[in-house]
């Protein structure tokens, strides 16, 4: 997923049909407990998320930080679009992490959502 540009999404399926039929499991955390939601994130890409969906990854695993992919884009997302889209695949909302924060208190504490004042009550 580290070779994935929206440009070059030819050259993306292509990579990814030759690791799956070489037996590579798409699904698989990383050692980090990342799941492919989480390096979508981080990639700040919905049509790469978009992409993922049809694999049925759980879109609710934690890592080993014990964030989920929507407490991830919550802390470092610039707009609700990836948010609200992880929502509405089956994110949940009340899901805490280890210090007991919901996707919402992440997204408060968002020094860009909070400065550009960027609703985040869907998330309540």
């Amino acid at each position: 997923f580290q070779a994935y540009n929206p440009r070059g999404m030819e050259d993306f399926e292509a990579k990814y049909k030759l690791l799956t039929d070489k037996g590579f499991d798409v699904k698989k955390v990383q050692d980090n407990g990342n799941s492919l939601y989480h390096l979508a994130v981080a990639k700040n890409d919905l049509g790469l998320l978009k992409r993922i969906e049809p694999l049925k990854i759980d879109v609710n695993l934690k890592n080993k930080e014990g964030y989920t992919a929507l407490h991830k884009a919550a802390m470092t997302a610039k707009e609700t679009e990836l948010m609200k889209y992880l929502v509405s695949i089956g994110a949940k909302k009340d899901v805490t992490t280890d210090f007991k924060e919901t996707p919402y208190d992440l997204a408060t504490e968002n020094e860009f959502l909070s400065k550009n004042k960027i609703s985040i009550d869907f998330l309540k």
